[in-house]
């Protein structure tokens, strides 16, 4: 099956944006991202440390790799691989009630809000986004001729996703601040 080229390049931009943004963050700030890890609950203490820092590096890998045409179906795959972990730990922590910890999943608004992001159905719904917009690198692109308009399409797309995803991270923090507040 093939994509055309547009969506599937604008798609990958994307979410490399993303995946590069979010692990940046966690890389630099990698003792917040330790303890949000531990705070899930489903990891022993001695093995904290090191799974975090092997999910942010696989995040920036994925990243990478996303942009270069050789690895873009290995770099999906991981990529796809990387957002079901990432569900199944918010589902179980959501199961279980625990709401009132740092999701450990922030790319933009979240990073410098100071509130962690409190746990809802809301960052299921952002995994389930990014797995969708990571979807399409995993088919050939279609074999027509790139115009100079598919480059400002895609460019207007990928501007359109990174802005999804800055305003659901600071809505994400926001949301954080005011429980904070109304308590």
């Amino acid at each position: 099956m093939e994509i055309d080229p547009v969506i599937l390049r604008a798609c990958q931009a994307a979410v490399s944006l993303v995946f590069g943004a979010a692990a940046l963050g966690k890389l630099v700030n990698i003792e917040r991202f330790e303890s949000a890890v531990a705070s899930y609950g489903l990891l022993p203490a001695f093995l904290v440390e090191a799974v975090a820092f092997c999910l942010a590096l696989a995040e920036l890998a994925i990243a990478v790799a996303l942009l270069v045409d050789p690895a873009r179906k290995a770099a999906a795959l991981g990529g796809l691989a990387l957002l079901g972990i990432f569900f199944t730990a918010i589902g179980i922590s959501l199961a279980r009630g625990n709401r009132d910890i740092d999701c450990g999943c922030w790319a933009f608004g979240q990073k410098g809000s100071g509130h962690p992001a409190r746990l809802s159905g809301w960052h299921l719904g952002r995994v389930a986004l990014l797995a969708l917009l990571v979807s399409p690198a995993l088919f050939d692109p279609a074999q027509r001729p790139v115009e100079w308009l598919d480059y400002v399409t895609a460019t207007g797309g990928l501007a359109m996703a990174g802005g999804l995803f800055v305003a659901i991270d600071l809505l994400l923090a926001n949301d954080a601040a005011a429980q904070k507040l109304r308590s």
